[in-house]
């Protein structure tokens, strides 16, 4: 796709090099060289991802930053975020892109006018991912319509045009939010804040491959009530009232345990919204007395 309008595509990444060299593989069949930049972010100071960038026919630009934590690894992407380009378009280390999703993402962007595009990730797992996970649809994302309107995004698949990121001042991802995860929900939140509006793109593919290290109920339950965590954390940092959000939570742990208690004497087995719906729910309460779960904590 031909095109003088230029993007760049960044990716933090962290300790992955096998998986990162996957998906370096993958966007060498869908972007359009002509007009993007990719930068990969080594948040290992040893620079551990430095010979799979260095050696690949990409060609991406390589820097490191050695501040810990995810948060400063983007923000890095964002210092090389400058009016050369129209937009960033943020994807995960351990990721691969569809063939079309370059054309895709940017071509709705261009048609809608949309200010942030947000794509589907389709989570892969194990060949040995246990019964369990399979019926109940964990770690399956949710997918909305193509032209859903979002309160808010995430970097595992999200561009951002910079006419936006400059109406909204110029945002950075909050290293508050470093160890815990949730500064891309925060940094979003913000940005639709600032008037701007997230829409859905649903042909914009990803895949994301999920280790089996993952495959625990203890692994999901702290997923969940970090979620709920991030989302309360954020309301309050951008100076909103957290009473209503506290009452559909409220509502959603009734309905989600009222769900699960149903679905354990069906014998159908947990599902991932009526999971999601408790513990996020927990996640969000646990929130108002400080607790924190440090998921990305070196």
């Amino acid at each position: 796709m031909a095109s003088s309008t230029k993007y760049l595509v960044a990716i933090a990444t962290y300790s992955r090099p096998s998986d990162l060299e996957h998906l370096l593989d993958s966007l060498l069949t869908s972007v359009d060289l002509d007009s993007v930049d990719v930068v990969v972010v080594d948040n290992d100071a040893s620079a551990s991802a430095e010979q799979v960038v260095l050696r690949h026919p990409l060609k991406p630009r390589y820097e490191v930053e050695p501040v810990p934590g995810i948060a400063s690894a983007r923000n890095r992407a964002l210092d090389l975020f400058d009016s050369r380009y129209a937009g960033i378009i943020f994807v995960d280390d351990d990721e691969w892109v569809d063939p079309s999703w370059y054309r895709q993402i940017v071509s709705y962007a261009d048609s809608t006018g949309a200010q942030a595009v947000q794509g589907p990730v389709v989570s892969v797992l194990p060949e040995d991912a246990p019964a369990w996970v399979r019926r109940g649809n964990f770690f399956q994302r949710l997918t909305e319509e193509t032209g859903s309107e979002l309160k808010s995004a995430a970097t595992n698949n999200v561009l951002l045009m910079r006419t936006a990121w400059v109406g909204a001042g110029l945002p950075r991802f909050d290293i508050a939010f470093s160890e815990t995860g949730g500064s891309d929900f925060d940094f979003f939140w913000g940005i639709r804040k600032s008037g701007a509006k997230i829409l859905y793109c649903s042909e914009a593919v990803v895949f994301e491959s999920v280790p089996q290290s993952r495959m625990s109920w203890q692994w999901i339950r702290r997923r969940y009530m970090r979620n709920g965590i991030a989302i309360v954390r954020s309301h309050r940092k951008h100076g909103e009232s957290i009473y209503g959000l506290l009452l559909v939570r409220m509502l959603a742990l009734v309905f989600g345990a009222t769900r699960l208690a149903m679905q354990y004497v069906s014998r159908r087995g947990p599902q991932a919204q009526s999971v999601e719906s408790v513990f996020k729910s927990i996640g969000a309460f646990c929130a108002l007395t400080g607790y924190r779960i440090k998921e990305y904590g070196r």
